[in-house]
């Protein structure tokens, strides 16, 4: 699995990064004009926290295909490799991946809300199919089903072609990137239908382990423990 952090806050950025097994940070442009800060620094600044050998998914915001070829040219040239140029499932957007893509561009269809876009990115030259979960679930449809659909499609083609199969696993894996998460059953659900990455908010990313009869748990042991060794751990005891 692969777990990518939802936000430019840097500062849970910095705390989720210490403690949790990240792939890397994901932001759109919503998530970046909330920070109200310069665009290139905010991306550098996450970097400079997770490492320059962990990725970043940064979206291209024109609605042109030439415009988002030029923006995700300038990402590339100005971060490096390990920038991912999210991209939305537009006409024009899809015919920015199939141009981008022959020039190895790493791609991140966004905006996803049913099966067929994330068929259609994925033959189109993206490497992570990135569907929306939870605003699939708010208009009465299943985000989960989606993924399912999807995933079952890719297994079928991989199958079945084998000479597509070469071509995808010479240069990337086909990874469907779950994303707009609000609870952890949304995150699970959609590992279990296929989605090999998702990318969750901090405040849901905290509750992935959360448990409270962990926290009792510990909590009976540290008292059991004291009872006899006092404020004593085991470097004082060994």
């Amino acid at each position: 699995m692969e777990y990518f952090l939802d936000t430019a806050d840097i500062e849970a950025i910095k705390r989720i990064n210490e403690i949790f097994p990240l792939k890397g940070v994901t932001t759109n442009p919503s998530i970046i004009a909330k920070e109200k800060r310069d665009f290139k620094d905010i991306i550098n600044d996450i970097y400079n926290i997770i490492g320059k050998e962990k990725v970043v998914h940064a979206q291209a915001v024109g609605s042109t295909a030439d415009i988002i070829v030029k923006e995700v040219n300038l990402l590339r040239d100005t971060f490096g490799e390990n920038i991912y140029a999210k991209i939305p499932v537009t006409f024009e957007g899809i015919k920015a991946m199939k141009i981008l893509s022959k020039d190895g561009h790493k791609i991140t269809a966004t905006g996803i809300l049913s099966s067929q876009q994330i068929i259609m990115a994925a033959e189109a030259g993206a490497e992570y199919m990135a569907p929306y979960i939870n605003r699939s679930d708010n208009i009465g449809e299943s985000g989960v089903e989606i993924v399912r659909d999807a995933y079952k499609i890719l297994e079928m083609f991989k199958k079945s072609d084998e000479e597509c199969l070469k071509r995808y696993k010479r240069v990337f894996e086909l990874k469907i990137l779950g994303a707009s998460f609000k609870n952890v059953r949304q995150v699970h659900e959609t590992m279990l239908a296929g989605s090999k990455s998702v990318t969750i908010s901090p405040d849901v990313f905290e509750r992935l382990i959360y448990h409270p009869y962990t926290d009792w748990s510990m909590d009976t042991f540290n008292s059991d423990w004291e009872k006899i060794y006092g404020d004593k751990t085991l470097i004082d005891l060994l």
